[in-house]
């Protein structure tokens, strides 16, 4: 027993230097994985807008997927920028790493947002909705007006 208990500090130690290089290594991987991510962040959003102003009370149940599915891909954000994956093929600002308290404070205001949509669409209050996706849309626009680079 003894033997197995030294060892673990060291391969802690061994395991929390080892991410970072792992990470800086896939750097591409990342970047390309949380593309698809925000892309579907966009989809989740551009659906819930188009449930309601297209007025498709048929796709009303649709509403709390796609809220939850916003909720947990907005938990996910600040993961998915682990440091060393700025430059490349990425939009992504250098101020995701140098302001990381800002950066994670809009993605917190994003999944507080998607949160409220869940207890709406929950709720079945569904004339809330309308007015609870400004907040949504104002996460995504202070996030890319803050930490993403134009076109």
């Amino acid at each position: 027993m003894k033997f197995k208990f030294r060892f673990i500090p060291a391969l802690l130690v061994l395991f929390g230097i080892s991410l970072p290089a792992f990470a800086q290594g896939n750097a591409d991987a990342i970047i390309s994985y949380r593309k698809n991510v925000m892309k579907a962040v966009g989809g989740h959003t551009g659906a819930l807008f188009t449930i309601v102003k297209g007025g498709l009370g048929d796709y009303k149940d649709q509403m709390l997927y796609h809220a939850k599915a916003l909720h947990e891909s907005a938990k996910s954000i600040p993961a998915i920028y682990p440091e060393g994956t700025g430059t490349g093929k990425t939009r992504a600002k250098a101020e995701i790493w140098t302001e990381r308290e800002a950066f994670i404070a809009v993605a917190d205001e994003m999944a507080k947002a998607a949160e409220n949509l869940i207890r709406i669409a929950e709720s079945g209050e569904l004339r809330e909705f309308s007015q609870a996706l400004r907040p949504l849309g104002k996460s995504c626009k202070d996030c890319h007006d803050q930490f993403r680079k134009r076109r």
